[in-house]
């Protein structure tokens, strides 16, 4: 049998890297000399940080942006998390809901100066390490961050319609395939907004995150809220002007590899389309598409969930026993 007869989708194809590839490889690749230079300093001491005072030369705003961003990045890493065990817990445990939502609005009221105090905890978990002082700057950006996140988690979850949950109890979704394919999707767009509205409440907080003063220990962190801190004791107005051009260039990076994605596939969540509107469009979506490269490292991390992703063989009344017990027994140990 001639070769050239048979169907293509038989024959053998040599995948040669593309356009997209070759970005995306450029990108991780940038991604991970970035993160590795940018925690280079987590295992340096206190003392060699207090040592080598802050810059407000031009060039430094190189090294503090990838710092401060890292930071920014670790704390909304760390807010979903919270987001996504403390509103999930919130909306599905009546119990809970009466002590953890009254619990989350007072929290939301504290001010962001009242959270300083930590500092002395965490630099008590790494004695004259910096570690202890960059987990204080990530705590104290979380906390402007994910009160809001919370809420809008727990609102989507208690608005999603009555027919949706009926046919995921009809198609028997286990409670961990239910939450990642029914209640993350609908609560996506909503949480993407306020992602975004977190990030930048972040920002407005910069300058107190990095440099915490807490009675007598003072700590100063490399970034670019420290570098805004020193400029504005000194009056030195165009180093300001440096520092506000150097936040402009972290969110313009934070919108094109983050969040524009982020809202372009949140459109393929909602339940309501409007009319006329126009679907929001990402060139990093679309790489993230098209490149295979991608789609080999989203594999590989996919294969890593799937055990707990395979549908359950469990009645649905079997589901609500196990909840209404899992409920009283959450109450038990309150």
């Amino acid at each position: 049998m001639r070769l050239d007869r048979l169907p293509i989708s038989v024959l053998r194809t040599r995948y040669v890297p593309g356009g997209w590839d070759l970005l995306a490889f450029v990108l991780v690749f940038a991604f991970f000399v970035y993160a590795a230079q940018a925690a280079r300093g987590l295992a340096g001491s206190l003392a060699h940080l207090e040592a080598v005072p802050i810059s407000l030369a031009p060039s430094a705003l190189v090294g503090y942006s990838a710092r401060t961003a890292l930071r920014m990045l670790i704390a909304m890493s760390a807010s979903l998390a919270f987001t996504f065990t403390y509103a999930t817990l919130a909306a599905k445990s009546r119990r809970a809901e009466v002590l953890l939502v009254p619990l989350l609005d007072f929290l939301q009221s504290v001010p962001i100066l009242s959270f300083s105090i930590t500092l002395l905890f965490f630099l008590q978990l790494t004695p004259g390490r910096v570690a202890g002082a960059e987990m204080a700057a990530i705590f104290l950006i979380f906390t402007s961050q994910a009160w809001n996140m919370a809420f809008s988690f727990y609102h989507s979850l208690r608005s999603i319609p009555d027919e949706l949950i009926e046919a995921a109890r009809n198609f028997r979704l286990s409670p961990w395939m239910r939450f990642w394919r029914l209640e993350v999707p609908f609560a996506m767009p909503a949480l993407i907004w306020n992602m975004m509205l977190s990030m930048s409440g972040g920002w407005f907080f910069l300058t107190v995150s990095e440099a915490i003063n807490v009675g007598h220990t003072t700590v100063t962190l490399p970034g670019v809220g420290s570098y805004i801190a020193l400029a504005i004791e000194q009056k030195d107005l165009a180093a300001i002007g440096w520092a506000i051009g150097a936040m402009f260039v972290v969110i313009l990076v934070f919108d094109q590899l983050l969040f524009r994605p982020l809202t372009a596939s949140a459109d393929w969540f909602r339940l309501d389309q409007e009319v006329g509107l126009t679907p929001s469009h990402s060139w990093a979506l679309t790489m993230m598409r098209r490149s295979h490269f991608l789609g080999l490292l989203a594999r590989a991390f996919a294969a890593l969930l799937r055990a707990g992703m395979k549908p359950g063989a469990t009645a649905p009344a079997a589901l609500e026993r196990r909840a209404s017990v899992w409920d009283a027994g959450w109450v038990d140990y309150a």
